[in-house]
């Protein structure tokens, strides 16, 4: 069988155990999202950073006016940064053929901490049906490496996760071998989320996410906009993929 696990916080792996698999980079609010979403609007690439010093040395590095600066620490935009962690700060019109040095305080960690699978991808509710077709065609290990909030377990990451799960188990469910934390996922997110249909299940999303640490974070930093267009599911038919140091479609 394939295994297909989900860590729920990356200190909670061995990121050695990860080498020659797939890993799934979850941080639902707000990286994930956003990496994805600018690269649904043009950016040319989003180069994930784990310090502000580096996304800045990066941008001096370059052509004048082809790199931004995106990111937050404790929520909120960095100081001297062009864009925050907001899927709105990202439109077409100003990020298309750019560059994007990104930090934040929790989504770029645990990709960098995955270093050693032979893939990394970026997965959100936004992508869920195109990253479950690109792992149905992968016959590697799938890791499922849910970000976390400043080192705790954050029920959005949780619940995506259990999404992934229960949308491949849906199709093959003789192929897959799932951990513990799989099965505990897949069963947060049938209790947790109902609906047959796109709009039906982002509503479901969005109000389960507005009861997470991670929703909750975001509504008293005013963002709670973010909540609802993080569950927008399945909106956008592409999935961010580490290509050298940077993330591309």
């Amino acid at each position: 069988m394939q295994s297909l696990s989900v860590h729920f916080l990356p200190a909670l792996m061995h990121a050695e155990s990860l080498s020659g698999g797939t890993a799934v980079i979850i941080d639902i609010l707000r990286a994930s999202s956003t990496i994805t979403t600018a690269l649904h609007h043009g950016a040319s690439c989003v180069i994930p950073c784990g310090s502000q010093d580096e996304a800045r040395e990066i941008r001096d590095e370059s052509a004048a006016g082809s790199v931004l600066l995106g990111g937050e620490r404790g929520g909120v935009l960095i100081e001297g940064f062009d864009c925050g962690n907001s899927p709105t700060e990202y439109p077409a019109s100003r990020v298309a053929g750019k560059t994007i040095a990104f930090t934040t305080t929790n989504g770029t960690k645990a990709l960098l901490k995955s270093a050693a699978a032979e893939t990394i991808l970026i997965g959100a509710f936004v992508n869920r049906q195109a990253l479950a077709e690109r792992l149905r065609a992968d016959q590697r290990a799938v890791y499922l490496v849910c970000a976390g909030t400043d080192g705790e377990i954050t029920g959005e990451d949780v619940l995506f996760a259990g999404a992934v799960v229960e949308s491949l188990l849906a199709s093959q469910q003789d192929r897959w071998g799932l951990n513990d934390s799989a099965r505990i996922a897949q069963t947060f997110w049938q209790q947790s989320v109902s609906g047959e249909t796109r709009e039906a299940l982002s509503v479901g999303i969005e109000s389960a996410m507005r009861q997470t640490h991670g929703g909750r974070n975001l509504i008293d930093l005013g963002y709670d906009n973010d909540i609802k267009l993080c569950s927008a599911v399945d909106s956008i038919a592409l999935v961010p993929v580490l290509r050298g140091n940077a993330l591309k479609k």
